[in-house]
């Protein structure tokens, strides 16, 4: 990635939509601050922040786990409690109109059309009144934090196999639901 930031929530408004128009990046909470990295410059990313209500400062880095923190993959985007000195991340990437579009009309029997509710995301996105981001979330702690962490976020530690944090797929959300910004800011 190549600018970090560090996001200071002023007045939120619509900072997911604000984290679409600038096409993914990865967030990183650790001590109850969070980190924005993105390939985009520092101005445009300055510029989709505070339309969003958030303050930005450039800095160097983000702290990076260290060897004693176990990665656990997440399903959700409940915010963790500060108390747990985790390193919480979710990577963030563009979805394709057409993708998401097709994937919210398609046909799960052949006889049966799509839901109601199903139509209406579908209307949302073609309307430009929402847009679908893909999340992926990854949690670095230690043992005994995860165990604390797994009773209100749903984890599943990662013990053998280190590539799973990698083949990990990408979870959708809407904009219009605000769950990165209560991620983030929470």
């Amino acid at each position: 990635m190549g600018t970090t930031l560090r996001l200071e929530a002023i007045r939120r408004t619509a900072f997911d939509s604000g984290l679409a128009r600038l096409g993914g990046g990865r967030l990183t909470r650790a001590a109850s601050v969070t980190y924005l990295e993105t390939d985009r410059g520092i101005e445009d990313a300055t510029y989709h922040m505070a339309l969003a209500g958030v303050r930005v400062t450039w800095c160097s880095g983000v702290a990076s786990p260290a060897a004693s923190l176990r990665p656990a993959l997440g399903f959700d985007l409940v915010p963790l409690g500060d108390a747990l000195q985790a390193i919480d991340i979710v990577e963030l990437r563009p979805v394709i109109l057409s993708d998401a579009s097709a994937a919210l009309m398609h046909r799960r029997l052949g006889w049966l059309g799509s839901s109601r509710s199903a139509q209406d995301a579908c209307r949302r996105l073609l309307h430009d009144e929402d847009v679908v981001m893909g999340w992926r979330r990854i949690v670095w702690c230690s043992v005994a934090s995860l165990r604390a962490a797994r009773a209100r976020v749903r984890l599943r530690p990662v013990v053998f196999d280190r590539e799973a944090v990698q083949r990990q797929q990408f979870r959708w959300t809407y904009a219009n639901d605000g769950a990165i910004e209560h991620w983030a800011f929470t």
